[in-house]
């Protein structure tokens, strides 16, 4: 077994010092601006509270709702002049029993949310598609 050579750096140690010092870089800035993020736990019969997200959405009280189920499990919101449901005076809308059960939504799980407003589209994800992206494990660099 070859060992490597213990060889100070040849830096100076003031630098290096310093180095540690400085904060660290700020996390990367979304390539999207207009897309605005949340996360919330489904309420009592499938109740989305997230008032941030449905002001920058622009959705009222009374804001008439089509939701769909995608078939990578994630659920899509529009606001259409006919909607199944709305959003009610609490500032959250209830996605109905059958579509939840399509995505495999529960009562009490933590869902991301992603909104456009440009598009008036909120995608919520639940457990099983986030696990279907994030769920497999990953070669780590070292």
């Amino acid at each position: 077994m070859l060992v490597p050579p213990a060889i100070p750096p040849l830096t100076p140690i003031d630098e290096l010092i310093e180095s540690l010092r400085t904060t660290p870089p700020p996390a990367a800035a979304p390539i999207e601006r207009d897309i605005v993020y949340g996360m919330c736990t489904v309420g009592d019969a499938g109740r989305i509270h997230d008032k941030h997200l449905l002001a920058a959405l622009g959705w009222t009280v009374g804001t008439r709702l089509d939701i769909r189920c995608r078939p990578d499990g994630a659920v899509l919101v529009h606001s259409t002049e006919y909607g199944e449901t709305h959003v009610s005076a609490n500032y959250n809308f209830r996605v109905p029993y059958r579509q939840r059960r399509i995505a495999d939504l529960n009562v009490g799980d933590k869902v991301l949310l992603v909104a456009h407003p440009a598009d008036q589209q909120l995608a919520i994800y639940p457990p099983p598609a986030l696990h279907a992206v994030f769920g497999q494990p990953r070669n780590r660099a070292i």
